[in-house]
């Protein structure tokens, strides 16, 4: 009897082993099922983002830029003068449109800055899509910063300077 009674565990212990893996491989599929559904793309742009705000903010405005844009220059770099240096370029710069900046350029609060940013102070993008174009940057540097309602911003562009563009020789000033 005892040669029966270990078979019978041997069988009964090979079952359990083998039942484990088949659970846990139907848990995951059914984790990674899940996980898809919840965070699709669809399921994401049309529950966490309205309709409308989809519609107002893109890059890709075919909005024409204003005839003048008021520009804000801030240096994030610590390099001396740069902010002085960009600003004068953008404000001598010849063309489509004109450039104007109706403050002194300024630091930024951070010297530290890897990349130059360009910040919009309007939901149109076109005035902020001009300067990066100017400046040279690409339109991922763009980021977009409102002011409250019942607001007006004092500049349409705000441009912090960074370490990608902390050489002078950037901005030698256009000359016709």
């Amino acid at each position: 009897m005892s040669k029966v009674s270990t078979r019978q565990k041997k069988k009964k212990n090979s079952k359990k082993k083998s039942v484990i893996p088949v659970i846990l491989i139907s848990l995951a599929a059914g984790c990674l099922i899940t996980l898809s559904v919840i965070y699709s793309p669809s399921w994401f742009q049309t529950e966490l983002i309205p309709i409308h705000l989809l519609s107002d903010f893109h890059l890709n405005d075919s909005t024409p830029p204003p005839d003048t844009i008021r520009i804000e220059v801030r240096n994030g770099t610590g390099v001396s003068d740069l902010a002085g240096r960009a600003q004068s370029f953008l404000e001598t710069r010849g063309g489509d449109v004109t450039f104007y900046a109706p403050g002194p350029p300024l630091n930024a609060g951070d010297m530290d800055y890897a990349v130059t940013v360009i910040v919009s102070h309007d939901a149109s993008f076109s005035a902020a899509i001009k300067v990066a174009d100017v400046i040279g940057v690409g339109d991922s540097s763009i980021v977009m910063l409102l002011p409250p309602p019942g607001e007006i911003a004092p500049v349409d562009v705000t441009v912090i300077l960074g370490r990608d563009r902390d050489d002078p020789s950037y901005f030698i000033p256009y000359r016709d």
